[in-house]
């Protein structure tokens, strides 16, 4: 080499080059699996809205309401069930993708107890999806 030049060799820049782009590229890759779970997040966070939503109408509900009845007669064994299986299952207006069901178990786990289990439910890229809230009902005498 003549001289005392300053620079960058070819191999040096395209190494340089290489490394940059394999940066870009876990960026991108990244940004899909942050957006997927954004999207994941929302639709949990849906669920868990209209399954709270739900909850305070069945507590304003007086106890002999139709929508506190145990309509398959399964008690505390049908507390896990969701959709068909369960006792009540609803779509809320302006939410097609969720479905609402809940199960009642009366006189669980005492005699004047009712609990009551609202599942929220959908389908996530081709998987069921659902999160649940379970309360308890005293009858006061």
């Amino acid at each position: 080499m003549a001289g005392n030049r300053a620079g960058f060799t070819l191999i040096e820049v395209l190494f340089a080059m290489t490394v940059f782009t394999i940066g870009v590229l876990a960026v991108a890759a990244l940004q899909g699996t942050g957006l997927r779970a954004a999207a994941q997040a929302k639709a949990l966070n849906e669920g868990q809205s209209a399954a709270r939503t739900m909850v305070e109408q069945l507590m304003a509900l007086p106890h002999d309401h139709p929508r506190l009845s145990d309509r398959n007669g399964d008690g505390a064994a049908g507390l896990m069930e969701k959709g068909e299986e369960a006792d009540h299952l609803l779509i809320p207006p302006n939410q097609e993708k969720t479905k609402l069901s809940w199960n009642i178990a009366p006189d669980w786990p005492r005699p004047g107890v009712t609990t009551i289990r609202v599942v929220a439910h959908w389908s996530e890229r081709g998987r069921e999806r659902h999160t649940a809230l379970e309360f308890e009902r005293t009858r006061l005498f």
